[in-house]
C-alpha cells in the first residue's frame, strides 16, 4: 500500500515587475501566507506546493505547477491562488505555502481556509479572512480588517483604522495608533499602547489593558463573561466609569465606588483638565482598576 501513496514537496520562484501602487490578492484552501516589504519595482514570490496521493496523480500535479504555477499578473495587480479543480486529481491532497516580498506601497487581500498569515511593513490597506489559522500583523500604515473563525491574532504598530472579528481565539494589540473596533466571541484580549478610539465587545474571555490615555480618547469595553483588568499611568487625565453587574470590583484608583444589590460601580475623574472618557462594563466577571507601575 505504501507504494500506492506518495507525499512530495516542491518549491518554485517568480519575480514580477510592477510600477506604482500594487494590489496583491492571495486565496488558498490550505497553506501559510507570509507577505513582507521588499524592494520597489518587483514582487518576488516563492511558493511551496505539497501533494499527497497516487503516484500518477502526484506527477500530474507537479507537472502542472512547473508548467504554470497559480500566479497571475494584470498590470500592478498580482493574484495568487490554488490550482484549478480537476476530476483526475480527486484522490490528491494539494496545498501551497507562499512567501512574498512586495513594495511597501501594496494593498493586500488574503483568504485562507486553513493556515497562518503574516503581513509586515506595508502601506495597505490589508483585509484578511481565515477559517482556521493564526495572524501576525506589524507596521501597517493603512486600514486593517481581520476576520478569523478559529485562531489567534497578534498585531502591532498599526496606524490606520483597525477592525477585528474573532469567533474563537485570542487578540493581542500593541502600539495601535488608529481607531479600533473589535468583537471577540471566545478568547482573551490584551491591549497595550492604544490610540484615541477603542470599542471592544467580548462574549467570553478576559481583557487586560495597560496604556497611556491620549487626550480626547474614547474607550469602551464590554464583556458578557470575563474579567477586566486595567492599568493606567499615574499622570492619566480621564473620566472613568466601570460597572460590574455580577462580580467584584477592585479599585486602587481615586474613584468613588458604589455598591447595591445588582451591581458595583466605580466612577470619577483622574487628573485635571481631562478630555478622555473610559467606559467599562461586564455582565459576569470581576473588574480591577489600578496604576500601571504596580
Amino acid at each position: 500500500m505504501c507504494d500506492m501513496f506518495h507525499k512530495v514537496k516542491r518549491t518554485f520562484e517568480r519575480s514580477l515587475p510592477v510600477t506604482g501602487h500594487v494590489r496583491l490578492e492571495v486565496r488558498t484552501e490550505s497553506g501559510d501566507v507570509a507577505v513582507r516589504e521588499g524592494p520597489d519595482g518587483v514582487v518576488r514570490v516563492r511558493g511551496r506546493v505539497w501533494v499527497s496521493g497516487p503516484p500518477d496523480e502526484v506527477r500530474e500535479v507537479l507537472a502542472e505547477v512547473e508548467r504554470q504555477p497559480p500566479i497571475e499578473q494584470l498590470g500592478s495587480t498580482v493574484q495568487i491562488g490554488d490550482l484549478p479543480v480537476r476530476h483526475e486529481w480527486d484522490n490528491c491532497s494539494i496545498g501551497f505555502d507562499w512567501w512574498i516580498e512586495t513594495p511597501s506601497d501594496t494593498e493586500v487581500q488574503v483568504e485562507v481556509d486553513s493556515g497562518d498569515v503574516e503581513i509586515v511593513g506595508l502601506r495597505g490597506p490589508v483585509a484578511l479572512k481565515l477559517d482556521s489559522g493564526d495572524v501576525e500583523l506589524a507596521r501597517i500604515a493603512g486600514d486593517v480588517e481581520v476576520q478569523v473563525d478559529s485562531g489567534d491574532v497578534d498585531a502591532s504598530q498599526l496606524h490606520g483604522r483597525a477592525r477585528f472579528d474573532l469567533d474563537s481565539g485570542d487578540l493581542a494589540l500593541r502600539e495601535v495608533k488608529g481607531p479600533v473596533r473589535a468583537v471577540v466571541d471566545s478568547g482573551d484580549v490584551n491591549l497595550t499602547d492604544l490610540g484615541p478610539e477603542l470599542e471592544l465587545c467580548v462574549d467570553s474571555g478576559d481583557v487586560n489593558l495597560a496604556s497611556a490615555v491620549p487626550d480626547g480618547a474614547r474607550w469602551k469595553i464590554e464583556t458578557d463573561s470575563g474579567d477586566v483588568e486595567v492599568h493606567l499611568p499615574r499622570d492619566s487625565r480621564c473620566w472613568i466609569e466601570a460597572v460590574a453587574d455580577s462580580g467584584d470590583l477592585d479599585c486602587d484608583l481615586p474613584l468613588e465606588v458604589e455598591t447595591d444589590d445588582d451591581e458595583v460601580v466605580a466612577r470619577g475623574v483622574l487628573g485635571e483638565g481631562s478630555t478622555a472618557r473610559i467606559e467599562i462594563s461586564t455582565d459576569s466577571g470581576d473588574i480591577a482598576l489600578g496604576w500601571g507601575d504596580q
